[in-house]
């Protein structure tokens, strides 16, 4: 059998066995387009800051468990959300609350003791709710950072194929782009600090608005149960805004509550008793 001479030319191009096996590798990319698709990758990785962010989602985490690790000392998980009105509807028959509203100032300690206990339970439901929601967070932001490490470890080996350490240019300004970079992800620590206390706050402001309407209907209900119900859902969307303000002190590391907050506390153990002392004076 003979070879048949081909008329058509070959160019062969020369390359280093580094670049050629990076070729092979990378389903024969050329290492200039390997440089831009890493930079561009690296760049639209690190757009959101998910290094930082998990910082802060690490942190809010590891106190939420700690606080919930405080309550579950004291205070029993809530099985079902119509439990808390229910119970202070129990109170309010076994103390005749209904029909006799002045007895509601004779007993409001007892019963804001009782409302207290019940709020708490919301409380801790409510951090559990978030804890979940934290871990999610940090799953996912964890599984990015992953990523942005597997690119930049594909980079240095796509730059050790063309130079050495010895031999690449550029080594002095290197320095200087790591320390402009150390304070790029210290701002943008505090930035994810502050995004994050702002989410907060703008959820409280949001369960705030819907809880004023709610509360409105305490008074003007026609039967206790409805009353108290309205009392307990009002109750409840504040216990919701409050938790989502100390989650926003939690983010900023702001221990001490402003008095504002602990003015609604205190309101809201004796709101119950309050909301009897508006109906009478409404009827």
């Amino acid at each position: 059998m003979g070879c048949i001479a081909s008329s058509q030319r070959v160019d062969v191009i020369t390359m280093s066995t580094s670049e050629d096996s990076w070729q092979n590798a990378s389903g024969k990319e050329t290492v200039l387009a390997a440089l831009v698709r890493l930079d561009q990758d690296i760049e639209k990785s690190e757009k959101l800051y998910p290094a930082q962010r998990l910082a802060v989602v690490t942190a809010e985490l590891e106190s939420i468990q700690q606080e919930i690790k405080n309550f579950e000392e004291t205070t029993n998980s809530i099985t079902n959300i119509e439990s808390y009105p229910k119970t202070m509807h129990q109170i309010f028959v076994n103390l005749d609350l209904y029909r006799r509203p002045i007895l509601a100032t004779e007993n409001e300690d007892f019963v804001a003791n009782v409302n207290r206990k019940e709020m708490r339970k919301l409380e801790l439901n409510w951090l559990r709710v978030r804890e979940k929601e934290l871990q999610s967070d940090r799953r996912r932001l964890h599984a990015q950072l992953l990523r942005i490490r597997s690119l930049y470890t594909q980079l240095k080996q796509l730059l050790s194929c063309i130079w050495t350490d010895d031999e690449r240019p550029g080594t002095s300004l290197e320095g200087a782009c790591e320390r402009a970079r150390a304070l790029r992800d210290a701002l943008a620590l505090v930035s994810a600090r502050l995004r994050a206390s702002a989410e907060s706050v703008h959820t409280a402001l949001r369960l705030l608005d819907d809880a004023l309407p709610v509360w409105k209907l305490a008074s003007v209900g026609k039967s206790g149960w409805e009353r108290t119900r309205a009392c307990s859902d009002a109750c409840r969307l504040l216990v919701q805004a409050r938790c989502s303000e100390r989650d926003a002190r939690r983010v900023l590391v702001a221990t001490a509550a402003p008095r504002a907050a602990r003015a609604l506390r205190l309101a809201m153990d004796y709101a119950f008793t309050d909301t009897m002392h508006d109906h009478k004076f409404v009827r």
